[in-house]
């Protein structure tokens, strides 16, 4: 899209190769690409899950958490929290139970395929680095994780990674 005329870029200054689109748009297109590896992997064994519920299982990975402290952690709504736990909890990737510190509050966390799920994520992501490694080269790949990690450490991420506290994605 031509953002001057508001028309579809077209001529000699439209993108004719991935080389020549913006760096965002680059990391746009190759996160989701990455994000669709996995899901696709996660769905072929059976766990019809989203990207957003990967957020939540990451949270879920530092300890259970009630609905109102993954909220917080993910930068969302209690009521968005609340219904990506439920749609986990009906495919059985989660589930609630009473927190012995406060009989009141109640605790979401992993079940055991839950768990399952998140190992099938981690095998496809390694996958996904082993296709690229094979592509580019060990070195070239090493140069695009370090760049990477500047954007994540100027976007005030890579502070977030410890914790698993990072936002979910509007």
């Amino acid at each position: 899209m031509d953002v001057s005329s508001g028309e579809p870029a077209t001529g000699p200054t439209a993108p004719r190769v991935a080389a020549d689109l913006d760096t965002a748009t680059l990391l746009s297109l190759a996160g989701a690409s990455a994000d669709a590896a996995v899901l696709s992997a996660m769905r072929d064994r059976g766990f019809d899950v989203t990207r957003a519920h990967g957020y939540v299982f990451q949270r879920l990975l530092a300890g259970d958490q009630t609905v109102t402290a993954l909220a917080a952690d993910l930068g969302m709504t209690q009521q968005g929290a609340s219904k990506h736990v439920a749609d986990l909890e009906r495919l059985g990737l989660v589930a609630r139970r009473v927190s012995p510190d406060d009989g009141r509050a109640r605790l979401v966390g992993l079940t055991e395929d839950g768990r399952a799920a998140i190992r099938v994520a981690r095998e496809a992501r390694q996958s996904f680095e082993e296709r690229l490694r094979a592509s580019v080269g060990e070195e070239q790949l090493a140069v695009l994780r370090r760049a990477l990690g500047v954007l994540l450490d100027d976007a005030g991420i890579s502070a977030r990674i410890p914790d698993r506290s990072i936002p979910l994605p509007e």
